[in-house]
């Protein structure tokens, strides 16, 4: 990323997260309304199928590991 670019990512990736926050909160929310403890169960299932796809799409990425530049080596 270009440093001069920089801020206009950093803007985008902050707006992304919160929008996301928001929609995850507003669906999970939903679920929980059919039944609570029933919501709850599936919820819990959604997200732990999500985090297990995440999971295994982020070993897959390649580079996975840290670059010179980010470790601080110059």
């Amino acid at each position: 990323m270009p440093t001069d670019r920089a801020g206009v990512a950093a803007g985008v990736l902050n707006a992304a997260r919160q929008v996301s926050g928001g929609l995850g909160v507003a669906a999970f929310g939903a679920l929980v309304t059919t039944g609570f403890e029933d919501g709850l169960r599936t919820s819990l299932a959604v997200s732990a199928a999500l985090l297990t796809l995440t999971a295994l799409a982020t070993t897959r990425l390649p580079g996975g590991g840290p670059t010179a530049s980010s470790r601080g080596s110059d």
